[in-house]
């Protein structure tokens, strides 16, 4: 626990925004696991006679089109945001290390897979997003799948660039000649020094796919409408944003708020890394 301590320390001292940007993310993990307990309204209950209501005493953030509760479904919503980002991370880092690993330490296997990456990078990520999105239904399995998917791209092009590095440093060269295999010098001695900047990298994927998941609930193609996620919500408030503009007001801050408070912890944790990678995650 002391050294844990010791480590936030080092890593957030000074950086006022970037322990505000912590807060935040504390408060949407508190709202994640207590959901059930800090709203009285089901986010699925339809009230027709409570339709498009101000926000009041009784409902804080107002009532949609069907007389739910805004409130309820930003707080549920956080669970969707949640979900996906981690499911994302998990994907794209597991992905994206792999084949950035591999391709670093076997010549001629990388000469195929990072061509393969180029064409995938040459695409914008939305737009490789949504073609994956048409092929898939629409489901919180395929939505993790597909931005994790995209997300593997950058993943393996950073790795690629830390496991050239490293594969030339002398303790890899010692584990080679004391009779250590290939899974052995990849997973044994280089894996635990690409730790640090794969946590950096997972703050920036995390945040991008909060970004790319609104924006395939918005265009239809994320999560089913019956999901209540902050992207559906803002799907659904574009029809009433002159009637009931806090149907757009809310779920719009809550996104803006968990990208930019996750931004400002993975810069805090760039800067602390080793230096001898804050170049390779500079452009991220």
């Amino acid at each position: 626990m002391t050294a844990a301590l010791a480590t936030f320390n080092q890593v957030f001292r000074g950086r006022r925004l970037a322990l505000l940007g912590v807060g935040w993310l504390i408060i949407v993990a508190i709202a994640v696991v207590f959901a059930p307990w800090l709203t009285p309204y089901d986010p699925l209950e339809i009230d027709p006679v409570a339709r498009l209501t101000a926000p009041n005493a009784e409902h804080w953030f107002g009532t949609d089109h069907f007389g739910r509760d805004t409130l309820a479904r930003c707080i549920y919503g956080a669970r969707m945001a949640l979900l996906i980002g981690l499911g994302a991370v998990v994907v794209s880092l597991v992905g994206g290390t792999l084949i950035g690993m591999l391709s670093a330490y076997f010549t001629r296997l990388g000469h195929v897979l990072m061509r393969v990456v180029d064409v995938a990078m040459a695409f914008p990520a939305l737009l490789l997003a949504l073609v994956l999105m048409t092929i898939l239904d629409r489901s919180v399995t395929n939505t993790i799948f597909v931005i994790g998917i995209v997300y593997t791209t950058t993943t393996a092009r950073i790795l690629f660039g830390m496991t050239l590095k490293l594969k030339n440093e002398v303790f890899v060269d010692a584990a080679v000649v004391t009779g250590a295999g290939h899974p052995s010098v990849l997973f044994k001695h280089i894996l635990p020094n690409l730790i640090s900047p794969l946590l950096v990298q997972a703050t920036f994927i995390f945040a991008f796919a909060q970004l790319q998941a609104a924006a395939l609930d918005f265009l239809g193609l994320g999560l089913p409408p019956e999901i209540p996620s902050w992207g559906n919500m803002l799907a659904e408030s574009r029809v009433y944003v002159t009637r009931a503009s806090w149907l757009l007001m809310f779920p719009g801050a809550l996104i803006i708020l968990t990208v930019f408070s996750m931004n400002l912890v993975g810069d805090a944790l760039r800067d602390a890394i080793d230096p001898r990678f804050k170049d390779d995650i500079a452009g991220v």
